[in-house]
C-alpha cells in the first residue's frame, strides 16, 4: 500500500470516528500487510521519547488522563501521547512549549475519538496560565503539518485482531479472549509511558503484551497461543516483554488474583460458556500444538507483505 493511502485530507479528518485496532481507511486493504508497512512511518525515534520535551508533554498527559471529561476515555490520552512522539521524532520544541504541544495532541486525539461535549478548557483545567485557543488551534495545525496528515496513528493495538485470529487455538473461547485482548490493552495504555518502548515496534509490542496478558489468564489452550505468538518472526520480542514486566509488574496470576482480574472475571463467566472444565485448568499443549500454532500465525505468505 502507497504510503499517501494512510493520508487524511483536512476535510475529512475529523469526519468519522477512529479506531486505534482498525486504522484502516479502506476495507481492499490486506491488514497485516499493509500494518507491518505503515507501522515504521507511525512508531516514534527512541530520541525522541527519550527528550525532556516528551517527559514534560506526558507529565501533563498522565495528569488529564485521570481527571475531568478525560477520566473515561483513556484511548483519547493514548492516541495523543502516540501524536507526541511522532511529532518529536521530526521537530524540536522549545522548553516553554511541550504543555502546548500536549494540549493540542489531547484536542487532535478528542476529535479523532468523536469525544462529545470535550473542550480545550477541559483539557487545561485549572493550570495557571492557560493557552488562548487560537495559539492551541495554531499549534494543531503545525502537529498535523508535521505528520503529514497521518492522524490515523498505526499503534500496538493495531496489531492485536491479528494475532488473536493467527495465533488462537481451536476451539475459540469468545469470554476467554475477550479477557485476554482486554488485559493486553490495559498493558499497552500503562507501559506507552515508559521511554524503552520506543525501541519497539508496534507489532513487538502488541505480540509482546498479549504474551503477557495470556500468561495471567489460567487456562490449558493458552500456552498453545503464546507459543503461535513468540513463533511469530520478530524481533526483540523477548526484550520487550522484559520492559513490559519491568513496567507494569505482569506476570502469571496467583491464586488470591483479586476479583477483577481476568482469571476471576472468566471463572464468573465460565458456566455460561460452552468450554469444559480442562479447558479452564493450567496445562501443557499438546504435542506438536507449537508447531501448529506457528503455522496459524505465519499465515499465508501473502500476509506478510
Amino acid at each position: 500500500m502507497a504510503t499517501g493511502e494512510w493520508e487524511l485530507r483536512e476535510e475529512d479528518a475529523f469526519e468519522y470516528e477512529f479506531d486505534l485496532e482498525n486504522p484502516f481507511t479502506s476495507p481492499d486493504d490486506e491488514p497485516i500487510a499493509s500494518l507491518l508497512d505503515a507501522e515504521s512511518h507511525h512508531a516514534p525515534s527512541v530520541s525522541a521519547a527519550a527528550s525532556a520535551a516528551r517527559r514534560d508533554a506526558a507529565a501533563f498527559i498522565s495528569q488529564v488522563r485521570f481527571g475531568g471529561e478525560l477520566a473515561g476515555h483513556p484511548r483519547v490520552a493514548y492516541l495523543a501521547l502516540n501524536y507526541v512522539d511522532r511529532f518529536l521524532s521530526k521537530r524540536q520544541l522549545p522548553p516553554w512549549a511541550p504543555r502546548l504541544l500536549a494540549i493540542s495532541c489531547l484536542s487532535l486525539a478528542a476529535k479523532m475519538q468523536r469525544v462529545a461535549a470535550f473542550s480545550i478548557a477541559d483539557i487545561q483545567g485549572d493550570v495557571e496560565s492557560p493557552f488562548d485557543a487560537a495559539n492551541v488551534r495554531r499549534m494543531e495545525g503545525t502537529v498535523l503539518d508535521t505528520l503529514d496528515w497521518r492522524v490515523r496513528s498505526v499503534t500496538p493495538l493495531a496489531f492485536l485482531g491479528f494475532f488473536l485470529s493467527a495465533c488462537y487455538p481451536q476451539p475459540r473461547q469468545p469470554l476467554q479472549l475477550a479477557a485476554v485482548k482486554a488485559r493486553a490493552i490495559d498493558i499497552l495504555l500503562l507501559a506507552q509511558p515508559e521511554v524503552k518502548m520506543a525501541e519497539f515496534s508496534p507489532s513487538v509490542a502488541a505480540a509482546a503484551a498479549l504474551l503477557a496478558a495470556a500468561g495471567e489468564v489460567t487456562a490449558a489452550n493458552l500456552p498453545e497461543f503464546q507459543a503461535g505468538v513468540a513463533a511469530c518472526p520478530f524481533d526483540k520480542l523477548r526484550e520487550c516483554g522484559e520492559v513490559l514486566v519491568a513496567a507494569c509488574g505482569v506476570g502469571p496470576r496467583r491464586a488470591t488474583a483479586s476479583v477483577d482480574t481476568p482469571v476471576t472475571v472468566l471463572g464468573h463467566h465460565r458456566s455460561a460458556s460452552s468450554a469444559s472444565e480442562s479447558d479452564w485448568t493450567v496445562g501443557s499443549p499438546a504435542n506438536g500444538g507449537g508447531s501448529d500454532a506457528k503455522k496459524r500465525c505465519m499465515g499465508p505468505p501473502s500476509q506478510w507483505g
